[in-house]
Parts: C-alpha cells; structure tokens; sequence
C-alpha cells in the first residue's frame, strides 16, 4: 500500500483530538492535513452550558499541518455549520481518505458528499450509541436515513462496544468496524501518572484529607442528565466518612451545592471548572471515579480516569462498557442500573471497603488504557487504512 494522504474534516480545534492529530502527523506511513470550519477554542470563548470563559491551552497547533476556513472566522458550531471553500480545498490537497465526524452538521455531510462523487474513501467517527431510550418514531426516521449514508462509508473508527452495536444496528458490516478510541493527552497524563503517589499526597495534604479516607470523584458539566446529585444521594446512605470532588461548572451548581450541604459525615468539594491540564492531578488523587450519567455516548472523563489507573463505578445507560471498552464489569469497575441508588451505595461501599479490590481494578484500567490508547494515537488508522485499501485490491 502507498502512502496514503488523509483529510480529517473537524468542526473547530478540541482540546482531546488535537494530540491525536500531532500523533498521525508523526507517521510516516501517511500524510495527514485537518479542515477545521471554525476557530471557536483556539481563543477564549464564552460556554454557555459551563457558564464561563474556556480556553486551551494544549492544542499544540504547530504540530500538525492544517487549515482554517471561513477567513479563520470564530464561528458558532452548530448544525448549520458550513464552508463552502472545503470542496476547492480538498481538490487542491487531493486525498485518498477523508475522515468526517459525524453527520450532524452541514460541514461535515459536504465533505461526505464531495469525496463520494469523487470516488474518495470515507471513513467516519462519531460516539453514537442506543443504550439510553429514544423517542421511537424518530428511531425509525433514522433508521431509513442512516442506513442509506452508511452503505457509503468505507471504514467506521469506533470508540467503544455500544459504538459498533449501534453502527451494526444500522447496517454497518463487522469487517468495516475498527477500534480506534477518543485520544486524550498522553504527554499530559502520563508525567502525571509517574508521579501520582506525590501529587494524591499533596492534594490530600492542601485539603486537609485523611490519608486512609476515600476519595471519589466525578468529571463533567453540572447539568441534569449527568445526575451528579446520585453520588450526593448515595453518600447519605453510607456511614463511613468519604470525600467526593464533582469537578465542573454550570446551571446544576447551586442545586448539588445544596443538596451537598445536607451531608453531614463526608466532605463534598466543588473545584468549579478545571483547566484540563490540571485535570489529571484531580484524577491522580481518586480512589474510585464514579460516572452516573443518563446520557453519555462514550465519556472521554471515563478514558482519562482509567488511563490514571482508577477503578471505576459507571452507570448503565452510558456507553463506555463492555467486554473490550473502557470499563468492563468485575474487571476494573462495576455497572449499576441508572438511579437505583441502593446499588450505587453497595458499589461504592464494596470497592472502598477492599483495598485490594481497587489496587487490581486500578492495574487493569492502566494497562487497559495503555492498549486503547495506542488504537487512538495511531494503531486504530493503520488498521483501517490497511484492510480497505488491501479489500480494494
């Protein structure tokens, strides 16, 4: 196979994938060029959903080629998401693939559009899946849809079980499936992790916790359907005296502040927004990571907590388990039914009370990661791009 050049089409710069990008632009076994639509992350923006101004500051852009379309404008990601000048730039860089995310937006259905009528190979990523309930008219809606635009797609690079079963569900052949995981930040997290024993020690020692107190955190927006207020309900239930960091900001706060007010026996932090460089200092000082989501494609919090070696207690209707995804049951973590709360106690209860239990969960999840992250970081592509191109011929 000849050196294949791939065009990844991707709405703005996001913090996660871009050492993803850094790590294909290192290959030598391709050439790589990202078409972001928008600049919206490469400055400071105001999220509303966060309720305050983000910026990264990890993108590392000299690192990997690419280019800004619409006049390098800072443009609002949303499904009407275009540019127009895509289809003259990948004339002009001529690519044997083109990898789009997703169909939602305009942007990205022009680039599947444009590398069909010329005969281009099309891969896809999105983190899709069918574990939380959906009105059922417009699963059938989307069934005739997706159906249709997959028979097109060359090779899907998935993140997780409930990702393929999901792409299956919709026509997806098995032998197009290729586990290429969410990246997250390898440089970042792994000085972290060699130095996480100082940096837990250190955290503990700056908030005044206990050295043989648990420690159990959850990442993510304060909003509803991310249902951090279970951790808080459970905690009641329990007698022994635990800390819990719910790391983020948004328009949930004064309610779980509030509800946090009530315990009395655990110590509950609100860290507000952490820069995600500092996140994994965070993840170094937890004892078990709890995820409680109602809604959660594939939770990329998720790959980062099992990357930094923690055990981990997630809920049924989100999409980062199974037998080969981030957390597999009785393995390096456990899966509770959304909202009963009596076996998200039991969970919580089982790990802390076994410290040996966490110390193999926790073993299991690094050298988990470690594999799913060499798929992300390059191992997954390569797959792909040799059997399509081997099928073809």
């Amino acid at each position: 196979m000849s050196k294949s050049k791939i065009a990844i089409i991707i709405s703005h710069p996001i913090q996660h994938f871009c050492p993803q990008y850094v790590s294909y632009a290192k290959s030598i076994e391709w050439n790589v060029k990202v078409f972001f639509a928008s600049t919206l992350g490469l400055h400071a923006y105001t999220d509303k959903s966060f309720g305050q101004t983000i910026a990264w500051n990890n993108l590392d852009m000299d690192k990997f080629p690419h280019v800004f379309l619409n006049n390098n404008k800072n443009i609002p990601v949303n499904s009407k998401l275009d540019a127009p000048e895509l289809e003259m730039e990948l004339m002009n860089y001529n690519p044997d693939v083109v990898i789009v995310n997703g169909y939602f937006q305009k942007y990205q259905r022009r680039a599947y559009t444009w590398a069909k009528k010329h005969k281009k190979k099309i891969f896809y990523i999105s983190d899709s899946e069918n574990r939380h309930e959906r009105n059922i008219l417009l699963v059938v809606i989307k069934s005739f849809f997706l159906k249709n635009y997959f028979k097109h797609i060359d090779a899907f690079l998935t993140v997780g079980d409930a990702n393929e079963e999901y792409y299956k569900y919709y026509g997806a052949y098995p032998a197009k499936l290729f586990r290429t995981c969410f990246p997250i930040d390898l440089n970042l997290y792994e000085q972290s992790f060699l130095n996480k024993e100082a940096i837990s020690s250190s955290f503990r020692l700056k908030n005044n916790i206990p050295k043989d107190e648990i420690v159990c955190s959850v990442v993510g927006k304060l909003i509803k359907h991310k249902n951090q207020v279970q951790i808080i309900d459970a905690l009641k239930k329990i007698d022994t005296p635990m800390t819990l960091l719910i790391i983020g900001s948004g328009p949930d706060f004064d309610f779980l502040k509030s509800k946090a007010e009530v315990i009395k026996n655990h110590r509950i932090i609100f860290p507000g927004f952490v820069n995600p460089i500092e996140l994994p200092n965070y993840y170094a000082a937890t004892d078990i990571y709890i995820h409680p989501a109602l809604i959660e494609p594939h939770s990329l919090a998720i790959s980062e907590a099992i990357y930094m070696g923690c055990p981990v207690i997630i809920s049924n209707t989100c999409g980062s388990y199974g037998s080969t995804d981030d957390i597999q049951p009785g393995k390096n973590g456990f899966v509770y039914e959304w909202n009963n709360i009596d076996q998200l106690v039991n969970l919580m209860i089982k790990l802390a009370s076994d410290e040996n239990l966490r110390k193999h969960f926790g073993e299991y999840s690094r050298n988990l990661a470690l594999n799913l992250q060499a798929n992300a970081h390059g191992k997954g592509l390569k797959a792909a791009l040799i059997n399509t191109f081997i099928n073809e011929n």
